[in-house]
């Protein structure tokens, strides 16, 4: 468990984890797979996994937005297998470099809040947890709105029948204190060394 001082925080550390591990399995461009309406925090790559153009407004460089993030209809099967398939070809001219493209996580919400109250359903994080399995790819759960109970257990995805490798925790966390908690287990638990990651507090 990584502690640190709010969900986007906690979003961020489990980004970065999943962007090491991914380096690790010799990706260089790696990308991570959030959902349309998402909503994963305010820092600057935190936002950019929000898959919300009108939080993007005014803090993109030339038109972009942090690198390495592709949006995909929340609960649509079809449309993420098709999305982890196109991700996982390296486009000719980056090969012809030497570089790899490939799917380093697939970060979902267990339910959308902003999304206008949305939950998951056990068909769409099946297939998430599969395509994972299958390409060596993280699942991570954003549980920052609906952690800690509030969707009737004390995880949101203890719904849906599946286990993240990481999930994330803020707000009823510390009921009130500003506190977030990102959580990995089995071999993404192991990703970070001492000094790749930390927080003043």
């Amino acid at each position: 468990a990584f502690f640190c001082n709010s969900g986007a925080e906690s979003n961020e550390a489990a980004i970065k984890l999943a962007r090491r591990h991914a380096n690790n399995r010799g990706i260089t461009d790696p990308v991570i797979i959030t959902a349309e309406n998402s909503f994963h925090g305010r820092t600057l790559a935190t936002v950019t996994a929000t898959g919300q153009p009108k939080y993007h407004k005014g803090f993109t460089y030339g038109g972009e937005m942090v690198r390495g993030f592709k949006y995909t209809p929340y609960n649509d099967v079809d449309k993420l297998k098709a999305l982890v398939e196109e991700i996982n070809v390296t486009p000719e001219e980056d090969a012809k470099e030497g570089r790899k493209r490939g799917v380093a996580a697939i970060m979902m919400e267990p339910l959308q809040g902003e999304g206008g109250i949305r939950p998951g359903t056990v068909e769409f994080f099946a297939a998430a947890r599969k395509l994972c399995d299958d390409n060596g790819a993280l699942l991570i759960c954003d549980e920052v709105q609906v952690g800690m109970g509030r969707s009737g257990s004390l995880w949101g995805h203890e719904q849906l029948g599946v286990e993240p490798d990481v999930f994330t925790s803020a707000k009823a966390l510390g009921g009130g204190v500003p506190i977030g908690a990102m959580m990995a287990k089995g071999e993404a638990a192991s990703v970070f060394g001492p000094g790749d990651h930390a927080s003043t507090y």
